[in-house]
């Protein structure tokens, strides 16, 4: 299932705890609820006419594979998505003899570079701002933002 139109909802934060934001409110894409693999697969299987069963094992054999892979050095290139892999978290050194492991790496990140594709697609995107239309029913995520509940995005 595609989502052909690309609408991402934004809300408005007051976050007090951001230093980042000088002025009090900023605004966060809308969260969705997660898709998990089981509803990817279903919607794999209207796609692409394999059964739910056999996506789920493909799917988890993919992943298997993108795990061993990233874990052993390897970038992967997941097709129009982008490309995983793994940097280093660490400190640098004034010499290159003075450059060791256990003394400068304090540990591996998995990134994700989205490819030109998607990075093109997201130019695309519409965006609109959601706001509640009463202050019934309000509930906040944990960073405090205020969350939209159904109906309220309209």
């Amino acid at each position: 299932m595609e989502n052909k139109s690309g609408t991402i909802m934004f809300y408005a934060v007051n976050d007090q705890r951001s230093t980042a934001i000088k002025k009090g409110y900023s605004l966060r894409p809308r969260r969705l609820h997660t898709i998990e693999s089981r509803e990817l697969a279903e919607y794999a299987e209207q796609d692409s006419q394999i059964d739910r069963a056999r996506v789920e094992y493909i799917m988890a054999s993919v992943v298997k594979q993108i795990k061993e892979m990233v874990l052993n050095g390897h970038k992967v290139e997941l097709g129009d998505l982008g490309v995983i892999g793994l940097t280093c978290l660490g400190t640098g050194s004034e010499r290159q003899e003075d450059v060791a492991v256990k003394k400068n790496v304090k540990g591996l990140k998995v990134t994700f570079r989205p490819s030109l594709y998607l990075k093109e697609k997201m130019t695309r995107v519409s965006m609109t701002l959601v706001t509640p239309r009463d202050g019934k029913g309000r509930r906040f995520d944990e960073h405090g933002a205020l969350l939209i509940t159904d109906g309220e995005d309209e």
